[in-house]
Formats: structure tokens, C-alpha cells, sequence
């Protein structure tokens, strides 16, 4: 009974040991002090100890959602560089595209220009060319003026120019004409 109510901070005979300055600091770190050296009763001091473990606890909780939160932030962040990067790529892969059809559609219709020009080219020589052209030329297997004068449609001529292309047997020669008779 006597050592449950014994306090060895008011021991008359370990006033010496508690007076020393780093055992005094240990004590008030510790709960069992005040900063003016009063004696912190038991209740107050399970109280305080039940404070500070709910406030480490507090601490913990928030140390560990702020954590998460961090976390989840990273990601979030690392989500949205992946997702810029995988945009940028994608629009720098469209922009190839649309450079390579670009390049393309200038190539073809360069192409056109060039073949329309050739042919309005071989157009006037055959227009004002006394002799047939001498070879085939498109796909067809004929020039293309060949090809539209045996379709009939010979109005492309310059007047005046005939081309024969029938060997020298025209239909259409012209008949000297007959001398009126004489009286």
C-alpha cells in the first residue's frame, strides 16, 4: 500500500538528484513537470499524454492524406504530360500527312499543268503541221488529234491545212472544175 502512493518526486531524499538542470529538462519534456517545477498530478498527466498521442495521431493522418494527395497529384501531372505528348505526336504525325498530301496534290497537279500544257503545245504544231504526227501518244495507242479526227470531229484544223491520213484517197477532194462548153 504504501509503495502504490509513493511519489519519488517528493522524496525529501532525492532532492538532490532532481535539482540537477538535465534531469529537470528530461522531466518536463516528459510530462511530469511544469516549466516552473510543479509537481504535474497524475490525471493531468494521463490527460496530456492522451492529448499528445491524439494529436501525433492527427498529425499522422494528415502527414498520410497530404502524401496521397501529392501522389495523386503526380500522377495526375504524369497523365497530363503523357496525354500532351501523345496529342503533340499525333499532330506532328497529321502535319506529315497533310505535308506529304500536300506535296502530293503539288506534284499531280503539277503533273496535270505540265501533261495539259504538252498537249496544247502538240495541239498548235499538229494545228499548223502539214504532216501527220509520226508515232503514237497516249494511251489509246493514238495521238490525240489522230484520235479525234477519226472520231469526225476535224474542226480543231486550221482552215486551209488538210492532213491525209487515209493514204491519199480522200472523200473529200476536190473536183477541178469542168470547163463550160464552148459555142
Amino acid at each position: 500500500r504504501f509503495l502504490a502512493t509513493y511519489n519519488s518526486l517528493t522524496d525529501k531524499h532525492l532532492v538532490g538528484y532532481f535539482s540537477n538542470a538535465r534531469i529537470r529538462q528530461h522531466l518536463q519534456r516528459s510530462g511530469l513537470i511544469s516549466r516552473s517545477g510543479r509537481i504535474i498530478p497524475e490525471k493531468e498527466y494521463r490527460l496530456n499524454a492522451m492529448r499528445k498521442d491524439h494529436q501525433r495521431y492527427v498529425q499522422e493522418c494528415l502527414a498520410r492524406a497530404i502524401f496521397h494527395k501529392v501522389l495523386d497529384m503526380e500522377r495526375h501531372h504524369q497523365l497530363e504530360i503523357k496525354r500532351k505528348l501523345e496529342y503533340s505526336a499525333k499532330k506532328e504525325r497529321v502535319q506529315k500527312i497533310k505535308v506529304s498530301l500536300e506535296c502530293c496534290w503539288r506534284h499531280i497537279f503539277l503533273f496535270f499543268q505540265e501533261e495539259q500544257f504538252r498537249r496544247s503545245v502538240e495541239d498548235a504544231i499538229l494545228m499548223h503541221s502539214p504532216h501527220p504526227p509520226l508515232g503514237p501518244r497516249n494511251h489509246s495507242g493514238l495521238h490525240p488529234l489522230v484520235a479525234v479526227d477519226r472520231a469526225g470531229r476535224s474542226q480543231r484544223r486550221a482552215p486551209g491545212l488538210v492532213v491525209d491520213y487515209s493514204g491519199g484517197h480522200s472523200s473529200h477532194q476536190h473536183r477541178p472544175k469542168e470547163t463550160a462548153p464552148s459555142e
